[in-house]
């Protein structure tokens, strides 16, 4: 697998060394910088630089601390043994930003001189430390401190060495570096990075005790997955001798208030002591606030952390909703960055949208970021679609909706959500944020190979990486007893809710509930199309189901004659299939299938409607049809056929020749007229709309009217 590539943050805690106290100041890093300090290359044979560290970036050193030793903090150092003379300064300041001159010799007049002397950058390729002892304490006043440091090499490598760096104060830093022996004496360069200090300082306390981090089972915390959580803290005690009976209390205000209280027994000087919390509620969800504390002692500032925590129903993460400290990522390579999370023991569930925070550096926008869900063994089994990162969404949540139907089982609920890191070898890039804590449990946080497998060891020491996921209840699946949805007015209907299984079932028309209760089933007869859905629930979160469109068939049987003497009439509702049939006989009439009917002969008719199924019969229509209309002199041997007719209809008579051939509409229009003066003759109706017509047959022996049906 790819190695990753990460900045680096040192916890600014302290460590007590019997008398002494270490810690790091500004209190967070976490932005490597090769630049801000000596890097034991030649483009540093000299430099000169300096900057503030303000009073909030010093909460955690005693006002009146006596720092004895100082030291840079190191991400890696430089690849061969490297030397040279080191000049340090500090000054306790009330100043609100850097003010100091740019002109190097009046910039540090008044400064305490605490350092002359040789000075070595260390071989590591790892984070590390490398302190001088001061040749006078300095004693901190509560305030700010001013540092500038002067460096001079003598020997140099070729690797650089990188400083874990502050940048969060626009331009503090003041500097100039230089290849040659004589050192710059204006300072013409700024910048945002500050080196970090890990100083070492006399311990002044006999009662402190420091708490000293906070680690909670989620920032957001999924109450489908468990109701009860874990909270893991941790204190040291930061005083010169041990203490006894040391009172630690977990408050928790919002929506699972609760205060727990354990008593630490003894403590020694220096040590740490972690304290578990297990069986909180989680069952109520909002928003809820978690304070660690301990009495109070010498200093406050360390007493107690707080954090805030949300409780739901459809996410999860880790990072609660602070503001991000640091940024993490692949630099210039590829890989899946992932947190690994586990599901239900009780219930499926399914991921539906995996989301990060974004740093604010810009060598990220372009670049490419894909959300991934892997599975137990690292196989990827959904993914969003690639997002270009643009400027706007630096610094800001982005989400990434998965595309596939994916679900986390009882069986195997351990899965990962990741980030698809895409290489970019021009500029490297850190695309996510991390959050305190910054040393986190193991078993959260892996790196996997950009198409998923070859998983790393845990990272414990990213910090909180804010990344998390929206998830949901695994649906219940809703039926219906009508296989096509579509539903004869009138009809009784059942629908079923299977799969998911939930206490209650609140069947729901539109919205509104029509059925809360137990059973699975609801049985509805429909009065007007309406969609259809039910929702369960689990743990007091709703599981949600398919829908259904029932669609209500409503079927207008009746007709209307529109004339009477001819037998017309016609079917109100269009857009079905119809079949007109006798009532005298029960049968249907041959061809009579259309929206318009014409009786070839007296009677009672009604028709028969059907539409997507469902089927309705008319009352019957009587119709009476006058032989006066029929003018019938009688020709000898007269055949009119097939009726119903298509395209032809055959005329015949015994050896008579037919003169004249009319079709006349029921309505008494004349449609055509032929003289074909032979006693067979094929008839071309193929043009005619259907319907019942009049043909008129004229012969030298007589005349007749007969009526066929053209289909």
């Amino acid at each position: 697998m790819k190695k990753i590539y990460f900045l680096l943050f040192m916890l600014s805690i302290g460590q007590l060394y019997g008398q002494v106290v270490n810690q790091n100041i500004p209190a967070v890093l976490g932005a490597p910088s090769t630049l801000r300090a000596p890097n034991g290359t030649t483009a540093h044979t000299t430099i000169r630089a300096h900057y503030m560290i303000y009073p909030a970036e010093l909460a955690a050193l005693p006002n009146g601390a006596k720092i004895t030793s100082v030291g840079f903090v190191y991400n890696n150092g430089v690849n061969t043994p490297v030397t040279g003379n080191l000049k340090f300064y500090l000054e306790n300041s009330v100043a609100t930003s850097n003010t100091k001159s740019t002109t190097w010799a009046t910039a540090i007049t008044g400064m305490d001189s605490l350092y002359d002397g040789t000075y070595a950058i260390p071989v590591s390729t790892t984070p590390t430390t490398s302190s001088f002892v001061l040749n006078d304490t300095f004693t901190y006043s509560g305030n700010g401190i001013q540092v500038a440091y002067d460096y001079l090499g003598s020997t140099f490598a070729t690797t650089l060495a990188t400083y874990d760096c502050n940048n969060s104060v626009a331009s503090d830093l003041k500097m100039i570096a230089t290849t040659t022996t004589t050192p710059g004496t204006t300072l013409t360069a700024a910048s945002s990075w500050r080196p970090g200090l890990y100083i070492t300082y006399v311990n002044p306390f006999t009662n402190d005790v420091a708490v000293e981090f906070l680690v909670l089972e989620a920032g957001h915390h999924n109450k489908v997955y468990d109701t009860t959580q874990t909270i893991v803290g941790s204190i040291t005690n930061n005083s010169i001798g041990a203490l006894t009976s040391v009172p630690v209390t977990l408050e928790i205000t919002g929506a699972n208030a609760s205060t727990t209280t354990q008593t630490v027994a003894t403590i020694a000087s220096g040590a740490s002591q972690t304290v578990t919390f297990s069986g909180l509620s989680a069952a109520n969800s909002g928003i809820q606030t978690i304070k660690l504390s301990v009495p109070s002692d010498q200093f406050t500032n360390n007493d107690s952390i707080v954090l805030n925590q949300s409780i739901n129903c459809d996410s999860i993460g880790y990072a609660d909703n602070s503001a991000p400290y640091t940024s993490i990522g692949f630099n210039t390579g590829q890989g899946i960055l992932a947190a690994k999370h586990t599901g239900s023991s009780t219930v499926n569930s399914s991921v539906k949208t995996i989301y990060v925070d974004l740093d604010i550096n810009p060598n990220i926008a372009g670049n490419q970021l894909q959300g991934v869900l892997l599975d137990t063994g690292g196989v990827i089994i959904d993914s969003s679609a690639a997002i270009t990162i643009t400027t706007a969404q630096l610094g800001t949540r982005v989400s990434f909706p998965l595309t596939g139907n994916n679900v986390i089982t009882t069986a195997n609920p351990d899965y990962y959500i990741g980030i698809r890191q895409y290489a970019n070898a021009t500029v490297g890039y850190f695309p996510l944020a991390s959050n305190n804590p910054a040393i986190v449990p193991t078993d959260r946080y892996y790196g996997f190979n950009f198409t998923g497998g070859g998983i790393s060891a845990p990272y414990t020491t990213l910090g909180t990486i804010s990344a998390g996921a929206l998830i949901e209840v695994e649906r219940i699946t809703l039926t219906s007893s009508v296989a096509n949805d579509s539903i004869c007015e009138g009809q009784n209907i059942v629908l079923t809710a299977s799969g998911t299984s939930s206490a209650t079932y609140d069947f729901q028309s539109g919205g509104t509930s029509v059925q809360n209760s137990a059973s699975v089933n609801y049985t509805t007869i429909p009065t007007a199309t309406s969609i259809m859905s039910v929702e369960g629930e689990y743990n007091i979160c709703p599981i949600l189901s398919n829908e259904i469109n029932l669609v209500v068939v409503t079927i207008d049987s009746s007709a209307s004659k529109t004339n009477d003497s001819t037998g017309a009439a016609t079917m109100t509702m269009a857009g079905t299939s119809y079949q007109w049939i006798d009532c005298g006989t029960g049968l249907a009439v041959p061809g009579a299938t259309f929206q318009v009917f014409t009786a070839s002969a007296s009677g009672n008719y009604k028709v028969a409607v059907s539409l997507n199924g469902c089927s309705d019969t008319s009352s019957c229509y009587a119709f009476t049809l006058p032989t006066a209309s029929i003018a019938n002199n009688g020709i000898k041997s007269l055949s009119v056929y097939p009726s119903p007719a298509n395209n032809y209809l055959v005329v015949e008579t015994e050896n008579i020749a037919i003169t004249t051939l009319s079709i006349v509409d029921v309505n008494g229009k004349l449609i055509s007229t032929n003289t074909p003066q032979n006693s067979s003759v094929k008839l071309d109706v193929s043009s005619l709309k259907s319907g019942v017509y009049l043909l008129k047959i004229e012969t030298a022996n007589g005349s007749e009217v007969r009526r066929f049906i053209k289909q």
